[in-house]
């Protein structure tokens, strides 16, 4: 069943097509959520708020599809949590087990620290160099999609890209990671 299905479905109330919905988008915005608080709890939090406000607007809802519209919604609430709280820098990832237990300890080491070097980079970032990004490389968003979110046109969304990727490459090369390759 392809997602307009399911979400004619859910708008008469199929609680299974409304559960398939969240299946298929739940990564999606808690990913988002966690690149912009970074904090597992807290992103958990913003994703069930999100898609409790999808399902409290849902009667309105006419799209094929309500990926855009969830992550409008998410990052409306990531902005309403920065402007409610203050700007918070992001604050690296825990550094979490190594999945194979053959990695070196320098290896995990090394690692660990080129994801805080990353992360203290990336929390440097002007906070819609962070959004484009986040949206565009980890989230695989095309041109068009991130410029109907962040509301501006493609060239801009592209010259955003391409400054913030420019900014990262000055802040890493800065860091400790300079002397690595």
């Amino acid at each position: 069943m392809d997602e307009a299905q399911l979400i004619g479905r859910a708008k008469v109330g199929d609680r299974a097509a409304a559960a398939a919905l969240c299946e298929m988008h739940w990564r999606t915005v808690y990913v988002l959520m966690y690149s912009r608080v970074g904090d597992r709890s807290e992103a958990e939090d913003l994703t069930q708020d999100a898609f409790s406000r999808l399902w409290a607007s849902f009667g309105r809802f006419e799209g094929r599809t309500i990926g855009p519209y969830l992550r409008t919604i998410a990052l409306n609430l990531s902005r309403n949590r920065r402007r409610d709280q203050g700007r918070h820098p992001l604050e690296p990832l825990p550094d979490a087990p190594p999945a194979d237990p053959g990695p070196t300890v320098e290896q995990v080491v090394e690692t660990a620290e080129t994801r805080r070097e990353l992360m203290a980079a990336l929390g440097q970032l002007a906070p819609e160099q962070r959004e484009v990004l986040t949206l565009r490389l980890m989230d695989g968003r095309s041109v068009a999609e991130v410029s109907d979110i962040m509301r501006r046109t493609p060239e801009a969304v592209r010259a955003l890209q391409y400054r913030a990727l420019q900014r990262l490459r000055r802040l890493l090369l800065h860091s400790d990671l300079a002397g690595e390759g």
